[in-house]
């Protein structure tokens, strides 16, 4: 019995299709979907085809005739949104008379699959890079603008005659953070020979570069990338070294490098975080390790925000010997994105210390790495299971997932700031625990999780510029806590009329911000 067909709309201005159409496709025998072939998807999806266009119908969804066009006139409404699928695809709702419920489905032109394209023209890599390209554009764009992600395989796209490239698939997903972007490269590298050549690797990572940047503005996006490559799995030694070849190209280092520090032959090694533009705290901390000839160390982030002092301290920090990464304040600000994330009276110094920093300083800040490694440790300023590196805490609930991470990479130490609170979590055998000591003794230790605490803000009731050393000999942390003129912060706060939470915190009896 042929269906009543309900055509609801096309994406475009106008349908090229009638109810007559809907129904001779339906009349057709059903396509077989298999994975790997022209057609592909899940078993619950019903496909007919012609030479000329494809009917989809959704029988997993099975509403009365009112709902299922109200569900078919939702779907539109978001697809024009989106802009990403054909404009001639025209959404339906197809009912028989006498049964309760209805289906929903959409008619499309009948477009090449990319997986297709890519096996007829994979000798030809402008036209397949022209065509990732594509792809990527509708990815970072759905991404930044709708906080979704769609679906990465090569079988969820399709050219048309005149090869523009269209997103098949009717579903899209929440964005996760690039995690999935990581994971589906992988696939793309492990999968397609054709990708996996230093030329082609090359081309393609200044193309996920640009089409990155084009949406989000933000170099950040590079570093989290690279970093969830390096976490997938690649076969053999030939993939891996093009995923490398990637990875440079999509991090395209454009500021001079720093010659590495030799850490192995120093022994001792402050650890700093947090010290939010507070500059006679970090002048304190500074003149100490100075008395102490202790002349190299690592700084876990946030040198801005909160305090009155940011470019004071980006420059008495740009003139020690010690390694920088970005904190969530320096990259907030240094991108002028700071109006999620961050609590009222954090946006209010963020914003004021934007009017005040130079543009040379916000470039110095942007261009910090978000994570550094060496052979012992690595630092960063929020968690190791952040993806991005300074947004996610070191706290009670998450430390033993943090410490899998370490475990899982093979990572002794990771210095971080984030928390403002001095100590750490260690992992020993089958114990894990916090230990907030003078000293921490990290010699039999497997896993460990350091916070020096903050030299600008502290938060642990407890006055005083917070840091720590680091004995790379005997593997012993040291917290120090100094005194320091914290009136002379106040007076500058006050003077500038800064938040009252901000400057009472500083006094000691302010709650956590």
């Amino acid at each position: 019995m042929p269906y009543e067909i309900t055509l609801v709309g096309a994406i475009g201005d106008q349908s090229i299709y009638a109810s007559h159409d809907v129904n001779q496709l339906l009349e057709q025998e059903q396509t077989k979907l298999v994975h790997g072939e022209t057609f592909t998807g899940r078993p619950c999806t019903q496909v007919h085809i012609s030479t000329k266009h494809v009917v989809k119908v959704h029988n997993e969804i099975k509403l009365s005739l009112f709902s299922a066009k109200r569900w078919v006139q939702q779907a539109l409404e978001k697809e024009r949104k989106y802009q990403i699928h054909h404009p001639k695809k025209t959404w339906f709702v197809a009912h028989q008379i006498g049964k309760d419920t209805a289906l929903v489905g959409n008619i499309c032109p009948r477009l090449q699959p990319v997986h297709q394209y890519f096996n007829e023209n994979h000798s030809n890599l402008d036209l397949c890079l022209k065509v990732l390209q594509k792809i990527f554009n509708y990815y970072f764009y759905m991404a930044k603008t709708f906080d979704l992600r769609i679906d990465e395989g090569f079988s969820n796209f399709g050219l048309d005659k005149d090869g523009d490239v269209y997103y098949l698939d009717d579903d899209v997903y929440m964005w996760d953070r690039f995690n999935s972007c990581a994971h589906m490269l992988g696939v793309y590298f492990r999968s397609s020979e054709w990708l996996n050549t230093e030329e082609a690797a090359s081309r393609f990572g200044h193309i996920i570069h640009d089409t990155i940047y084009k949406q989000y503005r933000d170099k950040q996006y590079f570093t989290v990338l690279a970093e969830l490559l390096k976490d997938v799995y690649f076969p053999s030694d030939k993939h891996r070294q093009t995923v490398q070849t990637f990875i440079e190209a999509l991090q395209q280092k454009t500021t001079k490098q720093v010659e590495k520090i030799d850490y192995q032959n120093t022994r001792y090694l402050a650890i700093l975080a947090d010290i939010h533009a507070n500059l006679p705290a970090l002048e304190a901390v500074l003149d100490f390790l100075k008395q102490q000839n202790v002349t190299h160390g690592i700084v876990a982030g946030d040198i801005v925000g909160y305090g009155p002092h940011p470019t004071a301290c980006i420059e008495r920090l740009q003139a020690t010997n010690f390694e920088i990464v970005k904190g969530n304040h320096d990259h907030g600000l240094a991108t002028g994105q700071f109006e999620k994330g961050f609590s009222s009276t954090a946006k209010w110094v963020l914003d004021w210390t934007y009017q005040r920093v130079s543009a040379e300083h916000k470039t110095w800040l942007e261009e910090l790495p978000p994570i550094l490694y060496d052979n012992n440790w690595l630092v960063l300023h929020g968690s190791p299971i952040d993806p991005t590196f300074f947004n996610a805490y070191v706290y009670e609930m998450t430390y033993q997932e943090n410490l899998n991470a370490l475990e899982r990479k093979q990572i002794p130490i990771c210095f971080h700031g984030h928390t403002h609170q001095p100590g750490a979590y260690i992992r020993k055998g089958r114990l894990d625990k916090h230990v907030t000591d003078e000293v921490v003794d990290l010699s039999k230790v497997n896993h460990a999780l350091v916070c020096p605490g903050s030299i600008g803000q502290p938060r642990n009731g407890q006055s005083g510029a917070q840091f720590a050393i680091y004995d790379q000999q005997e593997k012993k942390v040291y917290f120090h806590r100094l005194l320091y003129s914290v009136d002379q912060t106040i007076h500058d706060m006050e003077t500038h009329a800064f938040p009252d939470p901000l400057i009472n915190l500083l006094r000691g009896y302010g709650r956590n911000m």
